[in-house]
């Protein structure tokens, strides 16, 4: 057996830009610390993933918190300085099989990451870094790979190839 090499071009922008939903939320009243408490009080709270974020209800069928969030949400998404690429409600997310108990879920633009400050801007600017955690539908994230090396034929045509990045290892290919 032998392996070949393989030169990834991935599609992963740099993250310029910081969404901090855990502020967004905090000036809503869906989080906050209470004075004397070592843990927060929560009706919903954002699970940053890098490039997106699952937004969890303490209590999924508060109706009320459900319209909140809902609300922040839109109007978060509706405003293109925010990043926010979309919203998935709920049962969306969970058709895609993604995070089970989480009501919504924001996915982020590429150049953009969460951010997990209690407080401060919703919107900064950042020094320049890469993420993961981005919906696996943008097309500007895919990443070709192109073999190469000893082990190739000389002149054997081959274009990029697509490879899902979620494999555990990508960049190496088996050959027998």
């Amino acid at each position: 057996m032998r392996l070949l090499p393989w030169f990834p071009i991935t599609g992963s922008p740099l993250t310029t830009k910081q969404l901090n939903l855990f502020a967004a939320f905090g000036k809503r009243i869906c989080f906050r610390w209470m004075t004397g408490e070592r843990s927060p009080s929560w009706r919903a709270m954002p699970w940053e993933t890098g490039g997106s974020a699952a937004i969890v209800l303490k209590n999924p069928k508060d109706a009320l918190t459900l319209a909140t969030v809902r609300t922040l949400l839109g109007k978060l998404a509706a405003d293109p300085a925010n990043g926010i690429d979309r919203v998935l409600e709920g049962d969306e997310l969970h058709r895609r099989g993604g995070y089970p108990n989480a009501s919504f879920f924001v996915g982020l633009k590429p150049g953009w990451r969460t951010g997990s400050a209690l407080s401060g801007p919703v919107v900064s600017s950042v020094k320049a870094g890469g993420t993961h955690g981005e919906l696996p539908d943008l097309a500007d994230l895919r990443a070709a790979f192109f073999p190469g090396g000893a082990g190739r034929a000389r002149g054997e045509k081959s274009g990029p190839e697509l490879i899902c990045g979620t494999s555990r290892r990508p960049w190496l290919k088996k050959q027998d």
